[in-house]
């Protein structure tokens, strides 16, 4: 009819004039007189999608088909619109059914190819791109998918190269070069991947990702000001996005803001209930809040199980290893700190160190980079994966296919773990280890590594693995090189004043931790403070300041440092270490004693506070464990006012050190070879066994 062509001839020049409703108006006087229009109804979606009513689009679009189910203008259209909507499956079947009439469309091609590889049906997406390449070569977008897939082989020169493919034909193609800066990090080149996400934000100055991305970087050198303020802006450019408050989180968590970094992770895990890291990151973050409820702590943890690791229950497939009990085992070490990181000091020794008669050890390395003590890692070990780009899925595969029958996790809820390989069982014994101060909460997790002082009989009730206890230290410190010897004397005599010292993380530095460490600093005249942690020296940090001046403390007897190029040096300056209040030292307290400096800790009920008096004992010196916080000060103080005293403590430290458990490497393997393989007889056996006789 004349009138129906004239009226729609009407809408699209009102639509072109950005006059939707009337146009709309025009659409509906059409499909009254012809309610078969496609046409009218092809209209109507267009105006609908300029409106933002996705399903109104939708409708109107699929009557276009309806009614005209060859027009390749109307299955086009819909097919943009299931894309939009991430209907994945439907999109496609309509690219396919219009490359089935017309074969020789690149853009469709490309289309289908990025649809292909969302479905995970890689073949098939290789064919589409390869096809859309070969009808338009001044398509990118093709090239983008291949290069996406060779991202997923860890072809990583195939996917740059593929990648500059792409920006040769369009340079402002911001998807490529966000794809580049990708494989740049997943090889560990930083600059380069840092280069790419800001050419990225030169193009689209809002994009999230890239944001996400640069506050990354920073936080992997450890620059955590820099990092904050790039999660902060992707922050306000997507506040609903889970990962940039569970990224900000850690942030605030370097920086000592306890609340602050629960609040995020609390809003990152309400914003994506299955974002498990987020979850992993707030239990992390609880472990240092010394006023939680034990049982709470323990809740939230199970919690984890609940929600993240049950659901893999089905994968998780019977144990074929071969159940002799006195045969040679196959153990596994997983872990994102086989470099020099604090659980490098301590897993180094026992990659080195079980006796290779009786034990095979392969490691699983999930950390980015690379270093020279990730070099001793791949020389000790007998077979070594660097698995940081691997899927959950190919570890627990390459687990199962090197047979491993103790894997012992190395992570607990900390940064770089992959609980979610462990959840699946993939060996018939797993392990988790004390470097982490809490249980994981898995139960395919059957023991945790702790030691006789530390794990009292109350934290089985705070547990879900069993616990092993070992007679003397969970762990074995090993320096690194490159040593600086301890002071000749105590700093003090030389400055006329002594200087405390805690070199532990912020967060750390609970409000308790800082009244008691104040009260000491005034019950000893003109004595100092020293704290050291990643960026302490910037003035972000001063907040730490104003709490000791809440206590009276002048802020000008407060030094605070930042990164140091030896973590050795610095404590050179110091006369005596106080261990933050129930959230002991590790490697900070090592260190400590390794260089002649006291350390005066305090004693709890868990774990957590335990560290300090298991390391004391170790070396001697149960007169600096105190039991509560009035003693904690009379300890400090009276070390601080007894110079001499002080002195013969400090004299022949580091040989104590050397010749105490702490350090003695073989007999500490010796104790765990034993618990290795008495936990392999009682899956052997299927029942519980008689504890091994350890060594002595």
């Amino acid at each position: 009819m004349l009138i129906v062509s004239k009226m729609l001839a009407q809408a699209v020049e009102q639509i072109e004039r950005d006059r939707l409703r009337e146009a709309e108006i025009l659409c509906d006087e059409v499909l009254s007189l012809e309610p078969g229009n496609d046409d009218a109804w092809y209209l109507k979606g267009a105006i609908a999608l300029s409106d933002g009513r996705g399903l109104d689009a939708k409708y109107a679009l699929q009557k276009s088909v309806d009614f005209q189910p060859e027009s390749d203008r109307n299955i086009g259209a819909l097919a943009k619109v299931f894309l939009a909507q991430g209907e994945t499956a439907e999109a496609t079947a309509l690219y396919e059914r219009l490359l089935s009439a017309s074969p020789d469309r690149a853009d469709w091609w490309s289309a289908l190819s990025g649809l292909k590889y969302d479905l995970r049906d890689f073949a098939n997406a290789e064919v589409a791109a390869n096809k859309a390449v070969s009808l338009d070569k001044n398509l990118a977008e093709p090239l983008l998918n291949l290069a996406l897939m060779r991202l997923d082989e860890l072809d990583y020169e195939g996917a740059a190269a593929t990648c500059g493919q792409a920006l040769g034909i369009d340079p402002s193609f911001a998807h490529a070069h966000f794809l580049l800066g990708n494989i740049y990090l997943s090889q560990g080149h930083q600059d380069a991947a840092a280069s790419c996400y800001r050419k990225v934000l030169d193009l689209d100055p809002v994009n999230g990702d890239a944001l996400i991305n640069l506050g990354n970087i920073h936080r992997e050198r450890l620059e955590i000001a820099a990092a904050g303020e790039f999660y902060e802006a992707a922050a306000k450019v997507a506040p609903e996005n889970a990962m940039i408050h569970s990224n900000l989180g850690i942030v605030l968590k370097d920086q000592g803001k306890m609340e602050a970094a629960i609040w995020a992770f609390g809003r990152a895990i309400e914003l994506d209930p299955s974002m498990h890291l987020a979850r992993s990151n707030y239990l992390f973050c609880l472990c240092f809040k010394v006023d939680e409820n034990p049982e709470d702590v323990f809740s939230e943890h199970l919690k984890f199980e609940a929600l993240h690791a049950q659901p893999l229950v089905s994968e998780i497939r019977k144990h074929i290893n071969i159940a002799d009990p006195e045969r040679r085992l196959r153990v596994g070490l997983m872990s994102p700190d086989l470099r020099i990181h604090p659980g490098g000091h301590f897993y180094l020794p026992i990659v080195e160190g079980l006796d290779r008669e009786h034990f095979d050890v392969t490691c699983y390395y999930n950390y980015i980079l690379k270093d020279t003590w990730t070099s001793k890692f791949e020389k000790s070990s007998d077979h070594f994966h660097h698995v940081y780009n691997w899927s959950d899925e190919r570890i627990v595969e390459q687990i199962r296919s090197d047979g491993i029958d103790i894997l012992i996790e190395g992570a607990g809820h900390m940064s770089g773990n992959r609980l979610l390989v462990a959840a699946r069982k993939p060996a018939p014994v797993q392990i988790g280890t004390a470097l982490y101060p809490n249980t994981t909460g898995l139960s395919a997790i059957d023991y945790r590594l702790l030691d006789s002082q530390v794990a009292l009989p109350s934290v089985e009730a705070f547990h879900s693995e069993e616990i092993i206890r070992l007679p003397e230290t969970h762990f074995c410190y090993r320096p690194l090189e490159g040593d600086v010897s301890p002071a000749a004397q105590p700093p003090a005599l030389a400055n006329g004043y002594v200087t405390f010292g805690s070199f532990n993380n912020a967060i750390k530095l609970n409000d308790l931790t800082v009244s008691v460490w104040a009260r000491i600093l005034q019950e000893v005249p003109n004595s100092r403070l020293e704290l050291k942690w990643l960026e302490f020296d910037r003035p972000e940090s001063v907040g730490i300041l104003d709490r000791f001046a809440a206590h009276g403390v002048d802020p000008s007897r407060i030094d605070r440092f930042g990164r140091s190029p030896d973590p050795y040096t610095p404590y050179l300056n110091l006369d005596v270490c106080l261990d933050p209040i129930y959230t002991s030292g590790g490697t900070t307290t090592c260190d400590a004693l390794w260089m002649g400096v006291p350390v005066v800790t305090i004693s709890g009920e868990t774990q957590f506070s335990r560290t300090g008096l298991m390391h004391l004992t170790n070396i001697g010196l149960p007169e600096l464990i105190a039991k509560n916080v009035d003693e904690f000060v009379d300890i400090a103080v009276d070390l601080a006012s007894n110079i001499i005293r002080l002195d013969n403590i400090r004299s022949g430290l580091r040989e104590r050190m050397k010749a105490s458990p702490i350090m003695d490497e073989q007999r500490y393997n010796r104790f765990l070879e034993a618990e290795l393989r008495r936990v392999w007889r009682i899956w052997c056996d299927g029942k519980v066994m008689p504890t091994a006789d350890l060594p002595r």
